[in-house]
């Protein structure tokens, strides 16, 4: 009987056993492992709400700034998203940007690019990428374009291409003189040329 007894807890102890270590083997892990996932998955989510709360409250959709000096001239910038710079308050970046110089008696000039720093005090702009300008009859495309209004002058760099009607420039820089009307084209190096092909 005692024999009986015995072989009966045994064989219920090595049931016990056999089950821990099938369920350690198998379910344990994966537990652990939905758990990790589970807290991973939370973790992602709220760095992600944070991420989208703080973007949301600094981005301003639709923005259009307008100018205008003593003498009627006027600077309108129209930008399709923009941010605000924390550390520079008076900087904004500017989105899908389109520009317009307007001045009496003068042509409009029509500035477009990808992005642009504005500074809202001095209005003076910085434009980049795929930076096109529309001047009369005159086109110019380049990567950079410094619009300083203190100087009253435009400077156009980096990938410079020049085109009007029968004309095409390649150079390092454009210069538009905004009082004088005068336009001026020429290379950084001075010992590179300016190249021109024209039509006839």
């Amino acid at each position: 009987m005692e024999k009986k007894n015995f072989l009966q807890y045994s064989l219920l102890v090595l049931l016990f056993a056999v089950s821990f270590l099938f369920y350690n083997k198998y379910f344990a892990k994966n537990v652990e492992i939905t758990k990790k996932n589970k807290k991973e998955d939370i973790l992602e989510k709220n760095n992600f709400d944070i991420i989208q709360n703080d973007t949301s409250k600094n981005i301003i959709e639709n923005l259009k700034y307008v100018s205008e000096d003593l003498l009627g001239n006027t600077y309108t910038v129209t930008a399709q998203s923009a941010t605000l710079k924390k550390d520079k308050v008076n900087e904004v970046q500017l989105f899908e940007v389109n520009a317009e110089i307007v001045r009496k008696n003068q042509e409009v000039i029509y500035i477009y690019s990808k992005t642009a720093n504005y500074n809202k005090i001095n209005n003076n702009t910085v434009f980049r990428k795929n930076v096109n300008v529309n001047y009369g009859d005159q086109t110019i495309s380049s990567d950079t374009l410094n619009l300083n209004f203190k100087e009253n002058i435009i400077e156009i760099l980096d990938n410079v291409n020049y085109f009007n009607s029968n004309t095409k420039i390649n150079a390092d820089k454009v210069e538009i003189d905004l009082i004088g009307k005068k336009l001026k084209i020429s290379m950084i190096n001075k010992k590179d040329k300016v190249s021109i092909s024209s039509k006839f």
